[in-house]
């Protein structure tokens, strides 16, 4: 009796420990897939933050531009260094201010290659850029190329640039 005792409790026990355990695991696999969708959904609001900045860029929004970035956020790149929304909109319109309309009236950049890691609150992201004008035939023509660095911090719930670095490779 005592033998059918034990292994009626021993079959009880595996069969709890088999439930427990694929709970267990399901419980771990739904963290990790909402782990994995918040990682997903963050690096596809980092694209449009860096499809953002071109908008904005090529629109001559520097208001809207210089709030792409954190508020301890900075720039580096052709047109100089700034730190801080209000710093950076102003040093971009200034680099305009310098060149002539006609060589950006009608001009745009093209954003590609888009490589984001995120971790967290944080993340990096690299880029490329290639700044399109209308060429003396009246023709779309690359002005300038390169690509970015980025630093990129999670700020009241919005991704935010906290460095951002433009190398131009083609000028």
């Amino acid at each position: 009796m005592k033998v059918q005792q034990s292994i009626a409790v021993t079959a009880v026990v595996a069969v709890l420990s088999f439930v427990f355990g694929n709970l267990t695991q399901r419980a771990e696999g739904a963290d990790t897939v909402e782990a994995r969708l918040r990682k997903v959904e963050d690096a596809q609001s980092i694209q449009s933050l860096l499809v953002h900045y071109g908008r904005e860029l090529d629109k001559r929004d520097y208001k809207a531009y210089g709030a792409l970035f954190a508020q301890d956020g900075s720039w580096k790149g052709g047109m100089g260094t700034g730190t801080g929304p209000d710093a950076i909109g102003k040093m971009v319109a200034a680099g305009f201010e310098r060149m002539s309309p006609s060589l950006y009236e009608k001009s745009y950049h093209s954003m590609t290659s888009f490589d984001v890691e995120v971790n967290g609150d944080s993340a990096t992201a690299w880029s490329r850029w290639t700044w399109i004008v209308v060429g003396a035939d009246g023709k779309p023509q690359p002005e300038r190329a390169g690509h970015y660095e980025d630093t990129l911090v999670r700020e009241h719930g919005q991704w935010k640039f906290k460095f951002r670095q433009a190398f131009t490779e083609i000028n």
